[in-house]
């Protein structure tokens, strides 16, 4: 993986998730980023080629059907 593109695709999902990312818990966080190298993996780790859509879809697998709110709220 070139440090470039992953540095672009850093980028992206700030950019598209911005103040999101500062409201998880710690199990959504490593959640997200285990599902966001995932994503940029099955990019073959061109940034360019992922979607918003698809950032916001795994941001969603994580916070409302992996570790919902209200789940993590009660740990």
């Amino acid at each position: 993986m070139k440090d470039s593109e992953h540095i672009k695709y850093c980028k992206k999902v700030a950019a598209v998730l911005g103040e999101k990312l500062r409201n998880l818990h710690k199990l959504q966080e490593q959640s997200l980023n285990n599902q966001l190298n995932d994503l940029f993996e099955e990019h073959n780790g061109v940034a360019e080629t992922i979607t918003d859509d698809e950032i916001v879809g795994r941001y969603e697998l994580v916070t409302k059907h992996i570790y919902p709110d209200d789940f993590v709220n009660i740990m």
